[in-house]
């Protein structure tokens, strides 16, 4: 049977994105799309957040709860940042369905991997989401840099599951949101001119050097080389490495440094 979403549906289509692109910039999601997404999709609590699947660790966690909302970046005061949730994931095939399979396009519930009975008996339920009373659940992810992972869930802790007109609704807004995303972190003047040695960071940052490895490629102290950081997140409006590198990166064009 073809699920067909109604007029009043399409309208809030259009404004989650609409509302989004107007909002302030968050260096997230825009409040206003999270919030027009809840009334359009009913649930208990949004979360979007960015994974570094690599090194483990949450760049960017925001939730809307109701009236509640939380943002922060770099893992602080996250809870889920803990070993106990990367040892979890790894196993629990919702959560980790896009990095095993490379599939960002497809919307997916809980349902469609596990029965109401061998959800219970995951670990993860067991263990993380079902204290916090979640059931049911809907992901949707969206394009980010190698080792990364971008994604929207939403939570419901009672009443029916989500159906497939909520998925189509997802699958639609998916391309929207994603544009949201890149507007809501983008500045409103050009971006700042950077020094030289400023660019050379961001560039190994780019390779994926920790500060310690930054450091002695420049031949510098680990200090020198947050202060850098310091600089470049100052003068960008950045928060994370990772957005310093998408920011700066395609503008960027310095001889190579030599490796040790």
């Amino acid at each position: 049977m073809t699920t067909a979403l109604s007029e009043r549906d399409l309208r809030g289509l259009l404004r989650v994105a609409e509302e989004g692109l107007r909002d302030e910039p968050t260096g997230a999601m825009p409040w206003a799309a999270l919030e027009a997404l809840c009334t359009l999709v009913p649930c208990d609590s949004l979360v979007f957040k960015e994974l570094d699947v690599t090194g483990e660790q949450v760049p960017v966690f925001q939730t809307v709860a109701g009236r509640e909302r939380q943002l922060e970046f770099d893992g602080a005061g996250d809870s889920r940042a803990n070993s106990d949730f990367w040892r979890l994931r790894r196993n629990f095939l919702p959560c980790n369905y896009p990095d095993r399979t490379g599939d960002l396009t497809s919307v997916t519930l809980w349902s469609d991997f596990y029965t109401a009975r061998e959800l219970r008996s995951a670990p993860m339920f067991a263990d993380l989401y079902g204290p916090q009373g979640h059931r049911f659940s809907l992901l949707v992810s969206l394009p980010a840099p190698f080792g990364r992972t971008r994604r929207m869930q939403i939570w419901r802790d009672g009443g029916p599951d989500f159906g497939e007109r909520d998925r189509l609704i997802l699958q639609l807004l998916r391309p929207h949101l994603h544009e949201v995303y890149l507007r809501s972190r983008q500045q409103p003047a050009e971006m700042p001119r950077l020094t030289r040695r400023e660019l050379e960071v961001v560039r190994l940052v780019a390779e994926g050097l920790s500060n310690a490895e930054i450091a002695r490629r420049l031949f510098v102290s680990v200090g020198t080389v947050r202060k850098h950081l310091e600089h470049i997140f100052d003068r960008t409006g950045v928060r994370t490495r990772t957005e310093a590198v998408e920011l700066v990166l395609p503008h960027l064009v310095l001889d190579p440094i030599p490796a040790e």
